[in-house]
C-alpha cells in the first residue's frame, strides 16, 4: 500500500509540473452516485485540463488528467471498498456565448481497490481499469463551476478469470482555480 501512495504522490507532482509548463486549469471535484449491487459510490478528484489540441469559435478539444479516490458503500451490513484512480482523458466543449457551456468528457485509466470483491461481485483483481463518460455544463465567472452526470465502470477488461466489474451512475460538481 505504501508503494501505491508513493506512486500517486509522484503522479500528482507530475501533473503540477506539467501544468506549470503548459497552460492548464486545475479543478477539484466531488461526486455521488448509485452503484451496482445496491450500493452508493462517492468520489473526490483533482483534474488538470490542458491547452486545447483543437480550438475555434465553435469548440475546444482538450486533454485532461485526473487523479482521485473513491469509496463504494453497500446498502446493508457488507464492508465498503475504497480505492484510488488515475486516468488521462479528453473534454469536448462547445464554445457558446450563453452562460452555460456544455461538454462531453471521457477518460480511461487505472484504479487500485482495497478488495478484489464487492458484495457478490468478483472483480478479479485489486488493480482495475477505470472507464468514465460524462456529460455536463460549465457556468459562472470564467466558467469555473461544473456540474455533470457520470457513468464510471471498473473492470479487468477480461484479463482475469473473474471479471464481474462494477459500474456507477452519478452526478458530480467541480470548481476550477
Amino acid at each position: 500500500m505504501r508503494s501505491v501512495v508513493i506512486i500517486c504522490a509522484g503522479l500528482v507532482a507530475l501533473m503540477v509540473t506539467a501544468s506549470a509548463v503548459s497552460a492548464a486549469t486545475t479543478s477539484v471535484g466531488v461526486g455521488a452516485g448509485r452503484g451496482e449491487s445496491d450500493s452508493m459510490a462517492y468520489s473526490l478528484n483533482v483534474t488538470q485540463t490542458y491547452e486545447p489540441l483543437v480550438s475555434n469559435e465553435v469548440m475546444d478539444l482538450s486533454p485532461t488528467a485526473e487523479i482521485g479516490a473513491h469509496v463504494w458503500v453497500p446498502d446493508g451490513d457488507d464492508h465498503s471498498v475504497w480505492g484510488g484512480f488515475l486516468a488521462p482523458g479528453l473534454r469536448f466543449t462547445l464554445n457558446t456565448t450563453a452562460p452555460l457551456r456544455p461538454y462531453l468528457e471521457g477518460s480511461v485509466g487505472g484504479a487500485v481497490n482495497s478488495d478484489d470483491r464487492f458484495r457478490s461481485r468478483k472483480l478479479g483483481s485489486h488493480a482495475l481499469f477505470r472507464s468514465r463518460g460524462a456529460v455536463g455544463v460549465s457556468f459562472g465567472d470564467e466558467f469555473r463551476h461544473r456540474v455533470q452526470g457520470d457513468y464510471v465502470h471498473y473492470s479487468t477488461w477480461g484479463l482475469t478469470k473473474n471479471n464481474d466489474g462494477h459500474g456507477t451512475w452519478g452526478v458530480s460538481y467541480g470548481y476550477s482555480f
